[in-house]
């Protein structure tokens, strides 16, 4: 099975949700799934009931029995959404973490969008996430029978697709900018015995704590992604910080310094890319003209990926047109 990257899986479970189709997420810990479905449970205005199938025994989803009439029934465990006037989304998250006996259980459900005499309303959507292979230990074989109860989405990380979440929700400009100059760090599970990695749910919590003080920021940043790459972000929080002012470098974008170092312009491209706007989007691409052509592009490609509308300015139009073959 092909890997998509985030936002096109993001497209694919859209179209299969709205043909109720149930689906299953697959992908490294830590890459986004979670975030993927949250995004498009928001985007139907559908609450997410997250259940997490390691954490219940089989009879759990039956629920508890009593008697009732000379019969017995079984009580309706709380977790199963029963309203009508709003879409759900039931989000198996680590369905491969759960014991066999409870995936199984939880099988009729996902077919029959019931257990039991226990029925999921019609505005129930189906989801599944879990780590497989690419996982270190904790996860089960999941069986074909519930396999091909699901539509499938393989999910890889991909810098350019994280960039584009980070820019629309405001992540702290540092992050961004050290992750375009190191690429290869927004994932790494390279090393098997560490107990912090590098993924974009670890860089999105170091955003936290990038304005921290200088003699605790780095301890702190290690306990999230681990030592190798905190003391490479360290290093970068430096550079990050003696570039020019990005409010001086748009004030005056024919006279102000334009720096040598690799990491320090993808810095300030990074953080001109950011504070463009319709106001001084001219200025930001006045000062890119000066900079190499990679880097110059990596501003207009970042600013137009965070506000759309500025792809649609004379400014931009004319960037593109002078430097046509960055684009091409």
């Amino acid at each position: 099975m092909a890997s998509v990257a985030l936002d096109r899986a993001a497209m694919l479970l859209d179209t299969y949700i709205r043909a109720d189709v149930p689906v299953h997420l697959w992908g490294a810990p830590g890459i986004g799934k979670s975030d993927v479905v949250k995004q498009v449970a928001n985007d139907h205005g559908a609450e997410l009931v997250d259940i997490r199938l390691s954490m219940f025994d089989p009879v759990d989803l039956r629920g508890l029995p009593t008697t009732a009439g000379g019969e017995t029934k079984w009580l309706r465990p709380a977790i199963w959404p029963t309203q009508q006037d709003r879409p759900v989304f039931l989000f198996f998250d680590e369905l491969d973490r759960a014991a066999p006996a409870v995936q199984n259980a939880a099988l009729q459900i996902i077919l029959d969008r019931k257990i039991g005499e226990h029925v999921l309303p019609d505005t129930v959507r189906i989801v599944a996430a879990g780590n497989g292979a690419t996982d270190r230990v904790g996860t089960n074989r999941t069986s074909s029978a519930g396999n091909n109860r699901f539509a499938h989405i393989d999910v890889e990380h991909d810098l350019d697709a994280w960039k584009a979440w980070a820019l629309k929700t405001g992540l702290h400009p540092m992050i961004i900018a050290f992750l375009s100059f190191r690429p290869a760090l927004l994932h790494d599970m390279s090393d098997r015995s560490a107990k912090s990695f590098p993924t974009p749910r670890a860089w999105a919590q170091v955003a936290n704590f990038a304005d921290s003080p200088d003699q605790i920021r780095l301890d702190l940043v290690t306990g999230l992604v681990g030592e190798g790459p905190a003391a490479e972000f360290e290093g970068f929080v430096k550079t990050f910080k003696s570039l020019p002012s990005l409010d001086g470098v748009i004030a005056d974008p024919q006279g102000a310094p334009v720096p040598s170092d690799p990491g320090a312009l993808f810095a300030l491209a990074v953080g001109l890319s950011i504070k463009a706007d319709h106001q001084t989007y001219g200025n930001v691409l006045t000062y890119a003209r000066r900079m190499p052509n990679d880097f110059a592009a990596l501003i207009a490609i970042d600013a137009t990926r965070r506000d759309n509308g500025l792809y649609h300015t004379q400014a931009h139009t004319d960037f593109v047109r002078d430097n046509r073959e960055v684009f091409q």
